[in-house]
């Protein structure tokens, strides 16, 4: 007569059991996380840069009285067009190269030239495809103790695919059973 509750609740355990893990799961298949790696690499190369060098042409000196000012050389100079060309970067990134079209004391024109080059060096993907679920058993052993006496149990845990555990334990000592069923918890989205 004792042994009716026990057999009843062991019944119910299996039946919950059964229904939780009898059940047809809609099957969506998981996207794999890909991730990305991009190196880039910059060699600088060496630059020539271009400094313009007046050329000197004597006009009229101030400090010789005697001779005379070539006024048509100075308005010649002043009116005439000079190309000036600087590259202001020349590595594995880009060239730029501006140039420069000096006339009556301003810049009249300038062109920038820009060319650039790509940059990868390496580029690794990687894809991580999440592994299929299994089923999983576990033993061990569980020691208590109460205010009278000791306890020792070993434990057969078994982790189902839709990650739930279910526990069997007997205690030798004080001829005791304990079922257990463990559900897992996740507080993200």
């Amino acid at each position: 007569m004792k042994t009716i509750p026990w057999l009843l609740i062991i019944l119910l355990l299996v039946v919950i059991f059964l229904q939780r893990e009898c059940t047809p799961e809609v099957v969506c298949p998981e996207c794999p996380q890909t991730t990305t790696d991009t190196i880039r690499d910059t060699i600088i190369k060496p630059t020539v840069h271009y400094i313009p060098k007046p050329i000197y042409t004597d006009t009229g000196s101030t400090k010789w009285r005697s001779y005379p000012v070539d006024t048509l050389q100075i308005l010649s100079d002043y009116f005439s067009r000079h190309l000036y060309q600087d590259t202001l970067q020349n590595d594995s990134n880009a060239l730029i190269v501006l140039t420069d079209t000096v006339s009556q004391n301003r810049i009249v024109y300038r062109y920038p030239q820009i060319t650039l080059y790509p940059q990868t060096i390496r580029q690794t993907t990687w894809v991580e495809v999440p592994q299929p679920l299994k089923n999983t058993l576990y033993l061990g052993m569980s020691i208590g103790r109460n205010p009278t006496k000791f306890g020792l149990a070993p434990t057969a845990m078994f982790k189902s695919k839709k990650d739930h555990v279910y526990s069997f334990t007997y205690d030798v000592i004080s001829h005791d059973m304990y079922v257990g069923i463990y559900w897992k918890i996740s507080f993200r989205k």
